[in-house]
This record gives C-alpha cells, sequence and structure tokens, in this order.
C-alpha cells in the first residue's frame, strides 16, 4: 500500500522539471558562499508540490482510494525523505571537489562532515513543521510551507555561522576531515535530531489527518 502511494507521489504529483530545485547542491562549486543555501533550494521543491496538491486536489483523490488516511502521510514524508537525502548525496562529491579546488571558504563553514551533519539538522526542522501541520486542515499551505522554510533556513544559517566565526568551535569549521572525531560527532547527532525529528512530524501529520475531513 505504502510503496503504491510513493509511487504515485512520484508518478503523479512530482513533474520531471521540479527536480531542478534539488540541484541546489551544485552551487558548492561557488568559490566564497554562504553554503546552507545551496541546500535551501531543495525547499522549493516542497513548495511546488504543494502547490500543484491543491491544483490537482490531491489529498482528496488520494482519501478517495482505499488506504488509510495515515497511508496518505507516509507516503509524503518518504517522499520527502527521499529527496532530501538525494541532495545530500549530490552534494557530498561535490564537498570533495571544492577541497581539491579552493583553499576555504571565507564567507562561512567549509562543506565538511559536520556541515552535512548541520544540513541533516536544518532539513529536520524543516520537516517537523511542515509534515506536521500540514495536515491540520486540508490544503493548509502558508504556515507549513513558509514557516518551515523560515525556522529550518535560520536554524542552518545560525548553526553554520557560529561554527565559521567562534574560535572555539574552530575544529568543526576544518577542511577536509580534519578533526575527524569532532566531525562524526555533529554529524551522527544530525542524522539522530533528522530521524528523531521526521518522526515526530510523522506522528503528528498522521494523528492531524486522522482528524480532519477531507
Amino acid at each position: 500500500m505504502i510503496k503504491t502511494l510513493i509511487y504515485k507521489e512520484f508518478r503523479l504529483n512530482v513533474t520531471p522539471w521540479m527536480y531542478a530545485w534539488l540541484l541546489g547542491p551544485l552551487l558548492l562549486f561557488i568559490p566564497q558562499w554562504p553554503f546552507v543555501f545551496a541546500f535551501f533550494y531543495g525547499f522549493f521543491f516542497y513548495m511546488t508540490l504543494t502547490q500543484s496538491d491543491k491544483g490537482n486536489q490531491d489529498l482528496a483523490f488520494a482519501a478517495a482510494l482505499p488506504v488509510p488516511k495515515t497511508g496518505i502521510v507516509t507516503a509524503r514524508t518518504t517522499t520527502i525523505i527521499i529527496t532530501e537525502l538525494a541532495s545530500l548525496v549530490l552534494g557530498a562529491p561535490v564537498a570533495v571537489a571544492r577541497y581539491w579546488l579552493y583553499d576555504g571558504n571565507a564567507a562561512g563553514m567549509n562543506t565538511n562532515l559536520a556541515f552535512f551533519g548541520l544540513m541533516l539538522l536544518m532539513y529536520g526542522v524543516f520537516n517537523v513543521i511542515f509534515v506536521a501541520t500540514s495536515y491540520t486542515w486540508a490544503y493548509r499551505m502558508l504556515w507549513p510551507m513558509l514557516g518551515g522554510m523560515v525556522i529550518a533556513t535560520l536554524v542552518g544559517g545560525v548553526t553554520t555561522t557560529l561554527v565559521a566565526v567562534l574560535p572555539a568551535l574552530a575544529v568543526l569549521n576544518d577542511r577536509g576531515l580534519g578533526h575527524p572525531g569532532y566531525q562524526v560527532v555533529i554529524f551522527t547527532a544530525g542524522v539522530l535530531l533528522y530521524a528523531g525529528l521526521t518522526y515526530v512530524g510523522l506522528r503528528k501529520g498522521q494523528a492531524n489527518i486522522a482528524r480532519i475531513d477531507i
């Protein structure tokens, strides 16, 4: 059932041109830039997706299928996880290429393992807001989408900026795998927070959709 709903997501809801938003990590090739914005562009993928949902009455269509309403939230959350992780995977080789092309990033945090941990945290914050509040009533868009984007970007921007400017956090701003122990800790924390926040958003979204009249 869930596999079928995920298949529907990618065949009916996601149009080919929308994948262009997920190519944001290619902006890591820019020499000096606050690289949190390279992953910020992925949020526009979900903005376009929710607009498409509303225009096509997708939620009503999915609710008419012989599946539990909670499965709709699970399929959408899985779609979000797949696209977010795909974006991070795309960014990994670009970050490695940056290491050989440039000496460092004077405009912000370097793209090391700790950086990717903070990007996972940013995505997790977005997920817990977006997924949990999207189903408080049918086709709710403003707070879930814009609120999630703004708060998540602030979290990503503030954390990466602190790492870049505070001497006490300099061990997290190495190029490549300098101070690998510290970087692994931050990356692992990012993975755990991403998983936890996304799960909380999923469970809250499932509880919300069970209460609304679609």
